[in-house]
């Protein structure tokens, strides 16, 4: 009896220890699923909808809190997809289910560390906090995606419609412009704070030629804002500068001149010197 007890004992402890410890998932990365729910895995092409907290060692890097509605969506990559590499949410949400809340772990290299606050400088891995709150299907998917590309087409023809009358001189006297060249002109002016320099902000826009009203690109139809902090360098010159003028609940026209946007070299479907119109949606 004794040897039984023992022999139970000893298993109940290696399961306490394999729980805490966790498993590795299919490309490398330690997980602990702390709840292990019962019910219906994402499937690959699916998204899901998360709450999210990110820390390099123990500190916070980044929060879905921060986001509007405090929820973060990541699209898990479809089985077609050919990539060299696989985020650790990838592999953690394909192991859950609705309710399920897991840890997941990522080593740090040098290239990651150069991004990471001073206070995270010497931590070794990234740990991801995630709790799975719900899936979006296949077909919620596709009928989300047919309603933003209509809803594309409605901003794109509001935008071309302001950019001319930009071209004929009708805005003029709405319009501010900066000592740098860039001219704003405010569609709806934000109920919220003015962005502070380095704040994450999220921003929907549609992107277009000035001269043509031709359209190169925008945020509506992959139904994401752009997700940058303000100010921060990492997005073209005038789009940093108007930004920062606005407050969130703003919608604007950012008007840049060539040396605001591309400068002199092509980018893409863009030529070198080319003006560019910007309608921005600040979150």
């Amino acid at each position: 009896m004794k040897k039984l007890f023992f022999a139970v004992f000893f298993l109940l402890v290696v399961a306490a220890v394999q729980a805490q410890n966790g498993f590795v998932t299919e490309h490398g990365y330690r997980m602990v699923n702390h709840t292990n729910g019962v019910g219906m895995r994402p499937q690959r092409g699916e998204s899901a909808l998360c709450d999210v907290q990110v820390y390099a060692g123990n500190v916070l890097v980044n929060t879905s809190k921060k986001l509007p509605g405090g929820v973060y969506k990541y699209d898990i990559m479809d089985a077609n997809t050919e990539t060299d590499y696989y985020p650790p949410m990838h592999d953690a949400l394909l192991l859950m289910v609705r309710g399920d809340s897991a840890t997941v772990y990522q080593a740090i290299d040098s290239t990651m560390r150069k991004f990471l606050p001073p206070p995270a400088k010497k931590a070794t891995e990234m740990r991801f906090e995630i709790k799975l709150l719900s899936i979006i299907g296949l077909e919620a998917k596709a009928k989300a995606a047919e309603q933003a590309k209509a809803y594309a087409k409605q901003v794109e023809a509001a935008v071309v419609s302001r950019v001319k009358a930009y071209r004929s001189g009708l805005l003029d006297a709405q319009i501010k412009t900066l000592p740098s060249g860039l001219k704003i002109y405010i569609e709806q002016e934000g109920t919220g704070e003015k962005i502070k320099l380095g704040e994450p902000v999220q921003v929907h826009y549609f992107g277009v030629i000035t001269e043509t009203g031709v359209p190169f690109d925008n945020s509506y139809e992959r139904r994401e804002p752009l997700a940058f902090p303000a100010g921060g360098g990492q997005m073209i010159a005038g789009f940093d500068e108007g930004i920062m003028q606005l407050r969130h609940g703003s919608k604007a026209f950012l008007f840049m001149p060539w040396h605001l946007a591309y400068g002199d070299q092509d980018a893409g479907n863009i030529k070198a010197k080319t003006d560019l119109t910007f309608f921005v949606d600040v979150q």
